[in-house]
């Protein structure tokens, strides 16, 4: 497909011309392309945030055991069946169970054993009473009496009781493969008895920045120079979404140079992304090396910001071609590239959290392009509301700094007016830190 399409664009071995799509187009085949890689197995301690990639079922049932939920009086909910504050009934201490003890025999009639939380019970016992809610222990009538316990209310079966495989039953299903996995479920995992699981191979992958322009960020700016910001933004995302950063280049603005480091890299990482250099500029040293690479396209994506990039599957490998403005790579990292390296981890979802949200102001558009707008979120009685987080300027960092959301504005729909409902691509939930 993408040398039929380089084919069917190329003219006379000039500089292939970019092919114009619609961005769910682009979205389809960046997906078709990146398909789910290895996996491994890592210990649980290593777990959270990876990719689970088998379905796990419960070997046991959890909990194990039937186990009281509180510090409490192991008893036979029969034997308090007519317990009141005016006729308690009085059970004979039979002793002691703390965690992880063992039972040394069954509960008998007339009989309340001391339990700790998580216990074993004992048989015979199907209730616990809290400490607090029966009396003191007294000593029994003789001296070879066991100690007393009053109860004042009947108990009902199971009260304060966990029964086993009440949390989950032996054979149920645990964790879905997809699932990006928690805390929570590191803590499901430890309890199963699970020392590793089977999670997506992080993929590594390699960072090119192009620009003569670029200076590091800790250098003074010459006349004419920026401060290289979009390769640091690259790789936290990159580090944020599951990946490894396993080169990163600054280049200069020559194809040869250039296409000899996407060589490189696409030898030693998964997946090769290039900063900048694939616009109609006159100086663009990555649209200029592509040509002698195999499948790859130059593409004017229908969206804003983040049109010009470039896409392929050079020698197996995902190829991604960034604009150069930093709102465009963070766009085009997000609709496209994350959803692509989430899939080759083996994540079901794909996106970040969606959110419906209204328009707090008009937002104008052309029909045919969908729009990412970098918006700031605020919560009204009737649900979220978004307007610009800034000037929807490509080349500015603050808005994608404050930006809680990306607000789509869908192709078929030239503006968005006050009121208006819509979609937001979450970033990060209003009130963290900007």
């Amino acid at each position: 497909m993408l040398e039929r399409n380089r084919a069917l664009s190329r003219l006379d071995g000039t500089m292939t011309s970019p092919l114009s799509i619609p961005y769910a187009e682009a979205r389809r085949r960046v997906l078709a392309a990146a398909r789910p890689g290895p996996v491994e197995r890592v210990s649980v301690a290593a777990a959270r945030g990876r990719a689970l990639r088998t379905t796990l079922r419960a070997p046991d049932p959890l909990p194990s055991f039937d186990n009281p939920s509180m510090d409490g009086w192991a008893v036979r909910s029969a034997d308090l069946a007519r317990a009141s504050a005016a006729a308690p009934t009085t059970l004979a201490v039979a002793g002691v169970i703390a965690a992880g003890g063992v039972p040394t025999r069954s509960l008998r009639a007339g009989e309340a054993m001391r339990i700790m939380t998580g216990a074993l019970m004992p048989t015979g016992a199907d209730a616990v009473i809290a400490f607090e809610d029966a009396g003191a222990p007294e000593p029994g009538g003789t001296q070879d009496a066991a100690e007393r316990v009053r109860f004042t209310r009947p108990a009902r079966e199971r009260e304060n009781v966990r029964p086993a495989g009440a949390d989950l039953a032996a054979g149920a299903v645990a964790l879905e493969a997809g699932r990006e996995l928690s805390a929570h479920d590191v803590a499901l995992l430890a309890a199963l008895g699970h020392a590793e699981v089977p999670v997506g191979a992080r993929p590594a992958v390699a960072i090119l920045s192009a620009g003569d322009e670029l200076v590091e960020p800790h250098e003074a700016l010459r006349p004419g120079a920026i401060r290289d910001a979009n390769t640091p933004q690259l790789a936290a995302l990159l580090e944020e979404c599951g990946c490894r950063v396993t080169l990163l280049r600054r280049l200069r603005d020559d194809p040869a140079a250039v296409a000899a480091a996407i060589r490189e890299a696409l030898a030693v990482a998964d997946v090769v992304l290039t900063i900048g250099g694939v616009s109609a500029g006159d100086f663009d040293p990555v649209k200029q090396s592509l040509d002698s690479l195999q499948d790859i396209e130059h593409w004017r994506v229908a969206i804003r910001p983040g049109k010009p990039q470039a896409f392929g599957t050079p020698t197996g490998k995902l190829f991604f071609g960034l604009p150069g403005n930093p709102g465009s790579v963070a766009c085009v990292f997000e609709t496209l590239v994350r959803p692509a390296l989430r899939k080759v981890q083996g994540f079901a979802v794909l996106d970040r959290p969606w959110l419906e949200v209204r328009a707090a102001v008009a937002i104008p558009s052309v029909v045919g392009r969908r729009d990412f707008v970098r918006a700031a979120l605020g919560r009204r009685e009737d649900g979220w509301w978004a307007e610009p987080a800034g000037p929807q300027v490509s080349g500015y960092f603050t808005p994608q700094s404050r930006a809680h959301a990306l607000l789509v504005v869908p192709e078929e729909a030239g503006s968005l007016q006050p009121g208006d409902a819509a979609r937001a691509l979450l970033l990060r939930w209003p009130g963290e830190t900007a």
